[in-house]
């Protein structure tokens, strides 16, 4: 879809009108609508859809820096919300997404921008994520470097190698070869789609397809997937030689860790997802296992100033199974509250003595059987 929406967007600018006709099945319908499919596609007739997704980052478009940074931040809090992640898998994935979206700014000549997307798979332990954009695609950029370039096939080719660019004044080349690097070295697979050619490469084999002339797409696609794979390593991944490892700065150091006190901090009012449901407390009670992953040393500071009231089940689920599934002692050792309202202090408090409860008669069960 998000070539169909960059490319809309594209004829919109050129004056043309647009008209979307949804799906007739409800629940393909309801998915155009929650992920803004439809809104993007036809912004005059369908509303933005302002809901929050604990696994689905719905499509953004990026114009500028800023936008693009944004767009970054929000796919990275989804990701960090919806499953367990190893703190190499956390880094490669924010490093690719800002080196993808950001050839996008710098690259693509694509007059709408671009747009990402993003779909996570707790279950089969996978994330999936698409770049698009409408611009000249990447034959037309590479050929400013390499003249000799004939095929869009070859022109794939050329950019997910070390080091190619179509000028080194806007980049050193090796965003697409380190993604590359990172999502089959994970276990996933890395997909590209411009002109007439699509590559598709995973850890066993690269597949080269020409597109016929009805499937010619102006523009780029970049698609990839990764896995929760433990023994990933970011610094192979991102190994371009010259005795040079490369470790880069993530959202957990950027926007969690205090260097001052080594502690990640936890600002509640922040949070997107709301303090009301089940949903949103095991979105960041989630969160909260990652960070404490990240830095097995460092206690979590969670700050609960400007939030005046949460729910029993948000406080069940967040910090009632937390409780559980840490254990007294490195619960009270790693978590610490802060800012809290008497009456948030209170469901915690009670949320907390029902889960021990609870542990406690499970094992007097299990005692009497």
């Amino acid at each position: 879809m998000l070539p169909i929406i960059a490319q809309a967007q594209k004829l919109r600018m050129e004056g043309k009108q647009i008209q979307a006709i949804l799906p007739n099945d409800h629940n393909a319908r309801k998915l155009f609508r929650s992920v803004n499919w439809a809104h993007h596609l036809a912004p005059e007739v369908f509303g933005k859809s302002e809901s929050v997704h604990d696994k689905h980052l719905v499509t953004k478009f990026f114009t500028n820096a800023s936008e693009q940074k944004n767009a970054v931040d929000d796919f990275m809090d989804v990701v960090l919300g919806s499953m367990e992640m190893p703190r190499d898998i956390v880094s490669g994935l924010e490093w690719s997404i800002n080196e993808i979206t950001d050839n996008v700014l710098n690259h693509s000549q694509s007059k709408v921008g671009g747009l990402v997307e993003a779909i996570t798979y707790p279950t089969n332990q996978m994330i999936a994520f698409a770049v698009a954009d409408a611009g000249i695609g990447i034959l037309s950029t590479l050929k400013e470097s390499i003249p000799t370039l004939r095929t869009d096939i070859q022109a794939m080719g050329e950019a997910v190698k070390q080091g190619v660019t179509r000028n080194p004044k806007f980049g050193q080349g090796n965003g697409l070869a380190g993604s590359l690097k990172f999502t089959t070295m994970s276990g996933g697979s890395f997909e590209m789609t411009s002109g007439s050619g699509r590559v598709l490469t995973t850890a066993e084999e690269t597949k080269r397809n020409p597109r016929r002339d009805y499937q010619y797409y102006n523009g780029t696609l970049v698609c990839g997937t990764v896995k929760m794979n433990k023994d990933f390593s970011i610094s192979k991944a991102l190994d371009f030689g010259k005795g040079i490892i490369h470790t880069p700065v993530d959202i957990i150091e950027t926007h969690y860790e205090k260097e001052d006190s080594n502690c990640f901090e936890l600002s509640m009012s922040e949070e997107t997802t709301g303090y009301g449901t089940r949903k949103s407390g095991a979105q960041i009670r989630t969160k909260v296992i990652n960070l404490m992953s990240a830095e097995p040393t460092y206690p979590i500071v969670i700050n609960w100033e400007g939030v005046p009231v949460i729910s029993s089940s948000f406080a069940d689920e967040l910090m009632g199974k937390l409780f559980l599934r840490m254990g007294a002692l490195a619960f009270s050792a790693r978590i610490r509250n802060r800012g809290m309202q008497e009456l948030i202090k209170n469901l915690i408090d009670k949320a907390i003595s029902q889960r021990l409860t609870q542990a406690l008669d499970d094992v007097e069960g299990i005692g009497e059987i």
